[in-house]
């Protein structure tokens, strides 16, 4: 097979029908970020810039009737896009790309999308992006939606491709919101393509068990930071990170990973240094959840996987080789309004002080009164919870009672949770100096308030090696290419 030249690469695509393209975002999404965010926002660019945007070259028509679904190109472009399909399959069949009646084949046989659902749920769209990919070992491939620029319509499952040994058709499962038209167009970004590596554990612990993370996150949120913020912005998350921040930001002009956090130099952080941080990238990584509260986030293993064998998942049996994450869930029930101007959130306040207080007797039992005196506004900071941003933005942002810290090289990718009339955003933390995880929400109702109950999920925690966040892919052709 000819394969095309690319540095970094980790993983390699084959494109059978045109009908879809891996892109790179930049950070600011062309220049659709707040200037205050540019300028200073880390971990919410690098969340913009994350993975491989799968990303629509024909827009699509979807069609929902009788309790099903059906997708199709829109005008112009749905003869040739069936052409195109039926010179494909035996092609790919042929060259040995998909098994001769296999699953796989039985399924795109039928076309480029079709519906499947699972019990008495509701209809999901299986949408063959005209890709195949293939990881390298050692390497798995997520894939999700397109996060913090999508189309709010649709939401896409999330979905891990783990076979080194052959390509896999790469087959978005979306699901169809119930508030879009019965004919939806959607084009452009659809889902992002980005690589993870299994192996590492993820170990709980209590504070008093890594008393360096809490003094890390004093010595962050020190009267200093405090006497800057009441002004500017701090760029202390910037300043922290220091070179490997202005190496990504360097990548982030060539449409690779950028930076940046929802007000990240001020959302939700604690800090240390590099050297503190554990195991290097090169072993298994070691990745330790240090519980400061109630509500501590859970440990989540990836079970099923999808493989050459076809389109539905099959269980993973790769022993150590498993890939771990955490999943945050919110820890005190409240309600938020944006009214276009303000932002409002209240809090069940017995919930909020009987969290706080526990929060403060963690820190308390480890490093004593005269500590928490010393540091009020740190552990303030933390307790408080919600931290909301200026007049005019619909954002706001929970900090988790709980760090997350990653050995050296690696960082986290905060994968928001989409609710009703509201998005938890994606964002990228080098949780190797900066072991917060803070969940940052855009609200997209006006004048209703939304509600989030106790427990509901906010985010998903995964740990990633930052040579993967800034890898590529190679080209893979047909033979008689």
């Amino acid at each position: 097979m000819a394969v095309a030249a690319a540095g970094d690469a980790c993983f390699e695509v084959l494109d059978a029908l045109g009908l879809c393209r891996l892109t790179r975002r930049t950070g600011d999404l062309d220049g659709a970020v707040p200037l205050r965010v540019a300028k200073a926002c880390v971990p919410l660019l690098e969340g913009n810039a994350f993975g491989h945007q799968i990303t629509l070259a024909l827009p699509i028509e979807v069609q929902r009737r009788l309790g099903s679904l059906r997708a199709e190109p829109a005008g112009e472009h749905r003869e040739a896009l069936l052409r195109a399909h039926r010179a494909a399959l035996p092609r790919l069949v042929s060259q040995g790309f998909l098994a001769p009646d296999g699953a796989w084949h039985r399924a795109l046989r039928g076309g480029v999308a079709w519906t499947c659902r699972t019990g008495l749920g509701p209809p999901r769209l299986r949408l063959w992006t005209g890709l195949l990919v293939r990881p390298d070992p050692g390497v798995w491939l997520r894939v999700a939606g397109a996060a913090n620029r999508r189309n709010v319509l649709i939401e896409v499952s999330e979905a891990y491709l783990a076979d080194e040994r052959a390509f896999v058709p790469l087959v978005l499962e979306l699901r169809v919101r119930d508030e879009a038209p019965r004919r939806l167009r959607i084009e452009g970004e659809i889902g992002c393509l980005a690589p993870v590596r299994p192996g590492g554990r993820i170990e709980a612990c209590a504070l008093a068990d890594a008393p360096e993370v809490g003094r890390a996150h004093a010595e962050f949120y020190d009267a200093r930071y405090f006497a800057v913020k009441k002004g500017e912005v701090t760029r202390k998350y910037r300043r922290l990170v220091g070179g490997e921040a202005g190496e990504r930001k360097g990548r982030a002009g060539e449409g690779g990973a950028g930076e940046g956090s929802a007000r990240a130099g001020d959302a939700g952080e604690g800090s240390a240094r590099a050297g503190d941080a554990g195991e290097g990238s090169a072993g298994p990584a070691r990745v330790r959840l240090v519980v400061a509260g109630p509500a501590a986030p859970e440990i989540a293993e990836v079970t099923e996987v999808t493989t050459a064998a076809g389109p539905d998942p099959v269980p993973w049996r790769g022993g150590a080789r498993r890939l771990e994450s955490l999943v945050v869930r919110n820890a005190v029930p409240f309600r938020a309004t944006f009214d276009g101007h303000t932002l409002a959130v209240a809090p069940d306040a017995p919930r909020l002080a009987e969290g706080a207080a526990a929060v403060e007797r963690a820190f308390a039992g480890v490093f004593g009164a005269d500590f928490i005196a010393a540091n009020r506004g740190a552990l303030w900071y933390l307790t408080k919870y919600f931290t909301p941003h200026p007049p005019g933005e619909p954002h706001f942002f929970v900090k988790p009672w709980a760090f997350t810290r990653t050995p050296p090289g690696w960082s986290s990718l905060l994968d928001g949770v989409h609710g009703d009339g509201y998005d938890v955003l994606r964002g990228v933390v080098a949780t190797d100096v900066f072991f917060a995880t803070p969940a940052v929400f855009h609200v997209r109702r006006i004048g209703a308030p939304i509600e989030v109950p106790e427990g509901a999920p906010l985010l998903r925690v995964l740990p990633i090696p930052r040579d993967l966040l800034r890898a590529g892919f190679r080209e893979a052709r047909f033979l008689d290419a």
